[in-house]
């Protein structure tokens, strides 16, 4: 396994207004964060139902905390993607952020 592999990432989420080249319209933004060394990794997504769509499918995220997460987003915040048991930041492996479209 390279080093590449090796590395997990955290997920924070906001709602973007007209990005550039396609202005007007909301969208979500995704940016994971490596736990360590690293590059960040965005991407952008149209609409919500399909990020949460992909998000249910890798994590243990219920219809519940996805909720909260898009009505934190809706306020003006970022919204980390959490473990609702412990509170702590969940951590995406990369396989996982293919998965999202967040890695190739």
């Amino acid at each position: 396994m390279n080093n590449q592999e090796a590395t997990f990432y955290s997920l924070q989420l906001r709602l973007v207004e007209g990005l550039p080249g396609n202005p007007g319209g909301q969208k979500v933004e995704l940016i994971a964060l490596p736990e360590g060394p690293g590059e960040p990794r965005l991407a952008h997504f149209d609409h919500w139902e399909g990020l949460a769509h992909r998000l249910s499918a890798v994590t243990s995220s219920t219809p519940f905390h996805l909720k909260a997460t898009y009505r934190t987003m809706l306020a003006g915040l970022t919204a980390s993607m959490i473990d609702r048991a412990t509170g702590a930041r969940q951590i995406f492996s990369l396989h996982q952020l293919k998965d999202l479209g967040l890695a190739s």
